[in-house]
């Protein structure tokens, strides 16, 4: 084929001359490569076009006037495997496979660990260090990364292996014969997508390619795309989740050594102070106690033990999930009587202060207001009491009129020593309160709409001072106290609340962290809830929940494992002594205007009075919620103490001076996975990676002979043969790309044809051939 030669240019013509060849003038023809974008006329036969250009010099070897150095030719056998895949194949398959093994058993281990994490299992410690110190994102980006890795050298072996099976069984066009037979040395850098192509190409003596030599490269090309993604996809599982961090032991201070010397204390006044925080504690209440009482008008809350947390810090406190060390655990049962009043009358007390100016009631108590075996009020002898009740409040408000008072002059030694704490074994300390409602006919500002201050208003201030109550009705815990013509003017409620000696218990609490610990928005004169927020530290207490659900109310359960402790080393009686006697007075005995009142928002009269007399609202707030929605006093009184003992007890924290031995978990916001999808997708997509490079290299090693891997010189020479050195030729002449020879080719003869890796008749040649 005359075309052919008309790849020679001027220099080449001339350099022919000189080496004494003669030049051939080329022709003009519509075949010529320079021009294969027209074409009009038939394709000429390969015989041809090959007998043409053999009547050229261009298969003249200029190394034929040097001595020879070829290796003595040796009959052609079937390559061993490992010669075949080579050892780099080898390698790649081996070590590939190890690293992606392992990478994914890794990745499993960090998965489970979390799945165990989440279900507050133990899981192993090196998890532990690995995710606590924060390199679980970084090590699944790391085992990504060599995963890739591994799996991309393990595809350009697949690549390599397909093109020589490929080569040696289906064969394929000649246009796509270098391509594919080069892949074959470039082993682990081979592209499936260029083998897939190649494939796929249709012939005319070859109507469909074979399903696996268009699908395998095709899978695997499809299998890398989707491990670029692998450290996205593996990363889309985590989230910042809490969970329980290695248990750790540590030492606090808790107690009193009286060799160490303490912070100088600051008085306060719980009544009036908000708390600091509502801080988050561990309970237990008892099943059954002997103590217990079902009596007609006897209200009794039970055992209720309580462990404040020793921590200043909140995120100490909300974190922790379990603490096993000693621990101060207070007893704060209340039961509530209805009294029997004796003498009971009112009286308008007028002072020189503003502040204490007001009504009041004035009666005595019967010794034997309680059950037969519960506490006393003052022993044997009659409890008196003067206590003062609201008069003047706001008409329209809906909160309770209420008021509380302690006894004074009490006979503190009369103890029911047959009545015991079942924990510490020792007499119930209780302390009695007067818990007062009034009625609205003592509201002043119902006779007296707008007060001016005239005589008529103070007449009929007057009026309640003696006002006898002879009659009393009790209802539950409740005693309404009746005037003579038949009104109810109060109603009155005795309450006995445990103050016993805060003891030192070894104990376990458990349970789950919270997010934060309730907050309230009470504001001075303003009880009303804004916001459900607002209830949360009443759940917290129990109230408006489940009390036995602790969980649902963010707290720890309470299991003591010893006998109590002392809180000093030493002088235990001097010091416990001194601890007692400052809860009681700051509770008790401290009071300005004779006692509380709890109706902040609605209070009215003097400036002085409405500044002193009223608890702390959200003092008032637990106190008007609870009996407003359950009518119990019991429970309002064990509440209100409660939160004050937690008041004392995070005050005397920085005071401990006794030094001891916990230990905690708590649990730390850490990036984990969450969920099995990313991990799964990526195992399957490793998974099928797998199966494809060793099917591949399977069919590589059973259907070809003599293609052996990664060896780039016998690939180059293997395409030169008698049928392929034409077009070898007239491409190397014409300097032609690849997109050129492809454009050209198709439109000669020869890509019509199936060309193979094959041996010669006589075993002494493996070159491509023509089918």
């Amino acid at each position: 084929m005359a075309q052919y030669s008309q790849v020679y240019d001027i220099d080449e013509q001339d350099s022919a001359v000189h080496q004494g060849y003669t030049a051939y003038r080329p022709p003009s023809h519509p075949h010529h490569p320079s021009d294969y974008g027209v074409y009009n006329a038939e394709k000429q036969a390969p015989a041809a076009a090959a007998a043409e250009l053999n009547s050229y010099p261009v298969h003249q070897n200029p190394m034929q006037q040097c001595t020879s150095t070829n290796p003595q030719p040796r009959t052609l056998q079937r390559q061993p495997w490992k010669r075949r895949v080579g050892y780099f194949g080898w390698w790649i398959i081996g070590l590939g496979t190890v690293i992606m093994l392992a990478s994914c058993a890794f990745l499993v281990y960090i998965w489970y660990g979390a799945s165990l994490a989440r279900q507050r299992l133990p899981r192993p410690e090196v998890w532990d260090s690995i995710v606590f110190e924060g390199y679980a994102a970084r090590a699944v980006t790391l085992c990504s990364a060599a995963i890739r890795v591994a799996m991309g050298f393990q595809i350009g072996l697949l690549a390599a292996a397909m093109a020589a099976t490929i080569l040696e069984t289906t064969g394929t066009r000649l246009s796509d014969l270098a391509s594919l037979s080069m892949s074959r040395a470039f082993v682990g850098s081979a592209s499936p997508w260029e083998i897939f192509m190649i494939a796929c190409h249709r012939t005319s003596h070859q109507k469909k390619a074979v399903l696996s030599h268009w699908l395998i490269p095709l899978l695997s090309f499809v299998v890398g795309l989707g491990m670029t993604l692998t450290s996205t996809i593996l990363l889309f599982d985590f989230k910042l989740v809490q969970i329980a961090a290695p248990s750790t032991t540590r030492s606090i201070a808790l107690g009193i050594d009286v060799h160490q010397i303490m912070a100088d204390t600051s008085g306060t006044s719980y009544w009036q102070s908000k708390p600091q925080a509502h801080w988050r504690f561990a309970e237990t209440r008892p099943s059954a106690s002997v103590n217990d009482t079902t009596l007609e008008h006897v209200s009794d809350t039970g055992d209720i033990y309580l462990a404040p947390l020793p921590f200043d810090n909140v995120d100490d406190r909300t974190s922790l999930e379990y603490y096993d060390g000693p621990v101060i655990v207070t007893n704060s049962r209340t039961a509530c009587v209805a009294p029997d009043l004796k003498n009971a009358t009112l009286e308008y007390i007028r002072t020189s202060s503003r502040v204490t100016e007001g009504l009041y009631l004035l009666a005595e108590i019967d010794t034997s207001t309680s059950w037969g075996s519960g506490p006393r009020i003052n022993g044997s002898q009659v409890a008196r009491i003067s206590c003062r009740l609201n008069n003047y409040w706001d008409k329209m408000s809906e909160n309770w009129a209420l008021s509380l008072c302690g006894f004074t002059n009490l006979d503190i030694s009369a103890i029911n020593q047959s009545l015991q704490d079942p924990l510490s074994g020792r007499p119930y300390a209780f302390q009695p309160v007067l818990l007062l409602n009034a009625s609205s006919t003592l509201n002043l500002n119902v006779a007296i709409p707008q007060w001016t201050g005239s005589d008529e208003d103070w007449a009929k201030v007057g009026s309640m001072n003696g006002l006898q109550m002879p009659k009393s009705v009790k209802e539950g815990p409740w005693t309404a106290a009746i005037d003579t013509n038949g009104t109810e003017v109060l109603k009155a409620s005795v309450c006995f609340t445990a103050l016993n000696m805060p003891l030192l218990y070894n104990v376990t609490m458990k349970g789950r962290a919270v997010l934060a610990e309730p907050k309230s928005q009470a504001r001075y004169r303003d009880l009303e809830v804004k916001s459900e927020n607002e209830t949360q530290f009443l759940e917290q207490l129990g109230i408006g929940a489940s009390s036995l659900d602790l969980e649902a109310r963010g707290v720890l359960d309470l299991k003591v494992n010893s006998d109590p402790q002392d809180l000093s080393n030493e002088d235990a009686d001097v010091v416990n002594a001194a601890i007692y006697d400052m809860m009681r007075t700051s509770l008790f005995n401290y009071h300005i205007a004779g006692g509380w009142t709890f109706n902040n928002d609605a209070l009215m009269g003097y400036l002085e009075s409405s500044l002193f007399w009223p608890a702390h609202p959200e003092h008032s707030y637990l106190v008007q919620t609870i009996l407003k929605d359950t009518g119990d006093p019991a429970i309002a009184v064990q509440a209100l103490f409660t939160r004050f003992s937690q008041m004392i007890f995070h005050d005397m924290l920085p005071y401990w001076t006794r030094d001891q031995s916990i230990t905690t978990v708590n649990v730390k916001r850490v990036i984990i996975p969450s969920q099995w999808t990313g991990l799964i997708i990526v195992m399957a997509l490793v998974v099928t990676h797998l199966a494809l490079t060793f099917v591949t290299v399977w069919m590589f090693l059973a259907s070809t002979k003599l293609s052996m891997l990664g060896n780039a010189w016998q690939t180059v020479s293997q395409i030169v043969s008698p049928e392929t050195s034409v077009v070898v030729q007239a491409v190397s002449n014409g300097g032609m790309s690849d997109h050129e020879v492809h454009k050209w080719v198709p439109t000669t003869a020869f890509d019509d044809q199936i060309y193979s890796l094959s041996t010669s008749v006589d075993h002494q040649g493996l070159k491509v051939r023509r089918r």
